[in-house]
């Protein structure tokens, strides 16, 4: 035999040989360190346990099976070697899932560790639905303070869930090799407490990632809101409040064929708070560390019911707060928030004005003029004790102020109503020539002092004032379910017997007759004439302290233009 082939042979045994023989020491390691967890696992549970992993090790084939498993798992994710001695996530008591406080009842989910059933004392839906008020609307879905770690979701995984020593209740979840401790703190007034997230590595190598977790965005239910709908709007939406002060909001409505998007994504920023909320409620966090985070909103594309067996009745949407995570070995790192779940009420709200939280009221593109309107018709009730005569008085006010424009219109129709012979002479006369027409007719209201605008100033700022106090209206919580007098048990809702916009068509028509009308086109008068009736169409399902203010607002008028009329008849008279 040739000493090459010698040579050759020789290797490839010691190659082999080498092999096997290290294989078997990594082998007799691996067993070794299983038998460490194992016995470690026996040490923290109760004698007379057996835990799944010590029946299986009884035979050779489960002992091979738990070792390539743990080969399995190393190489995918790591596995920390003291985390299956940490205690199992289990609810300790079924009784720590409920918090109650003088001003809400907070049920937690043992799946997930979920805000679930959630109701506040003291208020009911409508005037005559007794049903209590959820801040949160989670149907059977697992939602509001649900985390993710990066995609990975843990809303349907088990929570550790307890009582602390000072009594607050604290959740539990571990993924990914990452702790999650969370601490919800209530306090005892002011629909307000803290929560604190410590979030600790636990496995075998570093963690960059993200721990978000979701506020419970809610979509407005089907046949909710509308123009003609009896079913008063509920304007759920998410919003976040920038370090600039500007406020960027996504409204959340019930979208039967919507599809997946991503509606807002602001990255890691200081901001002041972040909301989930609809028209009166909200639940929103106030990030209280100097450390960034993010907030994302976004359509899922799904629809769902009240329960599995239910018709569509909302739209998936979900807002999550978005924590950055790089964290050794170990390491940990603490997120703390004030939390306030309950209604938008400014006077509530100014106990956190360091956070601008009474800025997540929407008053829309009016906010301008609706802010401070309230603030007077807040004064005006803290004196008369009636929202209704409240908005009277405001009314009186507004006309008050707008008094000098009136006068100012009112003689300038007077003025156009004396050159009407000499309009209509000057039609005759040019009705062929349109540019010479409208040339005449402005000389000759220069002349007599007339200007074609002035009959129109006291319309213009009415109309601004009247969507502002529309939507003063609408989101004053104050106002919710305040009665005046008689059937009107709720002014932000409509007239359930449509009297008040019966009323004010009848108001509005004797209010034109009264007005002097100049010449115009046959279409147009008929226009006209129509336009109170269409009006009050308009209003029928508008809240009835609108109504309520245009009808105050017409009577003032009609007094006004009596005054004005005898007072001018006199001045020409003489």
């Amino acid at each position: 035999m040739k000493k090459e082939t010698i040579g050759f042979m020789l290797g490839l045994f010691v190659l082999f040989g080498g092999y096997f023989a290290v294989n078997n020491h990594y082998a007799q390691k691996q067993q070794q360190e299983m038998n460490e967890r194992q016995n470690n696992l026996k040490a923290t549970q109760p004698k007379n346990h057996t835990s799944p992993n010590e029946s299986m090790a009884a035979t050779p084939q489960a002992t091979t099976s738990i070792a390539s498993n743990v080969q399995s798992q190393a190489t995918s994710l790591p596995v920390p070697e003291k985390e299956v001695a940490l205690q199992p996530l289990t609810v300790a008591n079924p009784a720590d899932l409920i918090i109650k406080k003088s001003y809400a009842t907070f049920e937690f989910t043992p799946v997930g560790g979920c805000l679930g059933n959630n109701s506040l004392v003291g208020e009911k839906l409508a005037y005559d639905d007794p049903s209590p008020v959820s801040v949160v609307q989670n149907y059977y879905i697992c939602k509001a303070y649900g985390f993710r770690i990066g995609t990975l979701d843990l809303r349907e995984q088990p929570a550790g869930i307890s009582k602390t020593p000072q009594g607050d209740l604290q959740i539990v979840q571990r993924a990914g090799g990452l702790e999650i401790t969370r601490v919800f703190k209530f306090s005892d007034k002011n629909y307000s407490g803290d929560l604190q997230i410590i979030i600790k590595n636990i496995s075998q190598s570093p963690q960059n990632t993200n721990v978000d977790f979701e506020l419970g965005a809610t979509s407005d239910n089907k046949n909710h809101g509308g123009m003609f709908s009896s079913v008063p709007p509920q304007y759920h939406s998410a919003a976040v409040r920038l370090p600039d002060g500007k406020v960027l909001r996504e409204f959340t409505p019930f979208d039967e064929s919507a599809g997946p998007k991503t509606l807002l994504n602001e990255s890691g920023s200081f901001f002041s708070w972040m909301t989930a909320d609809s028209l009166y409620w909200m639940n929103t966090v106030m990030p209280l560390n100097q450390m960034p985070v993010g907030f994302e909103i976004m359509r899922t594309g799904f629809n769902y019911g009240k329960d599995a067996l239910s018709q569509v009745d909302q739209t998936g949407y979900q807002a999550w707060v978005k924590q950055p995570v790089n964290l050794a070995i170990g390491q940990s790192v603490v997120y703390n928030y004030k939390i306030y779940i309950g209604p938008k009420n400014e006077t509530i709200l100014k106990d956190f004005d360091q956070y601008h939280l009474s800025e997540t009221i929407d008053y829309g593109f009016f906010k301008i003029i609706a802010r401070p309107m309230y603030h007077i018709i807040y004064f005006i009730h803290g004196l008369v004790n009636n929202w209704g005569i409240a908005i009277i008085i405001l009314t009186i006010l507004i006309n008050i102020i707008f008094l000098p424009l009136q006068i100012k219109g009112y003689a300038s129709a007077q003025k156009l109503q004396v050159i009407q012979p000499q309009m209509k002479a000057l039609q005759e006369k040019y009705k062929e020539d349109k540019q010479a027409l409208q040339r005449e007719t402005m000389a000759l209201m220069s002349k007599s002092g007339v200007n074609p605008l002035s009959g129109c100033l006291p319309l213009l700022p009415q109309i601004p004032v009247f969507f502002a106090l529309d939507s003063c209206l609408r989101h004053t919580f104050d106002l919710r379910q305040s009665p005046f007098f008689f059937w009107i048990k709720d002014l932000t809702q409509h007239d359930p017997y449509f009297v008040l916009p019966i009323l004010m068509a009848f108001l509005m028509i004797g209010y034109q007759k009264m007005m002097p009308m100049p010449s115009m086109d046959p279409t147009q008068a008929k226009m006209m004439k129509f336009l109170p009736i269409l009006f009050s169409v308009f209003m029928v399902f508008y809240p009835s302290g609108l109504a309520l203010y245009v009808i105050t607002n017409t009577l003032i008028s009609m007094i006004r233009q009596a005054f004005l009329t005898r007072h001018y008849k006199k001045a020409s008279a003489k």
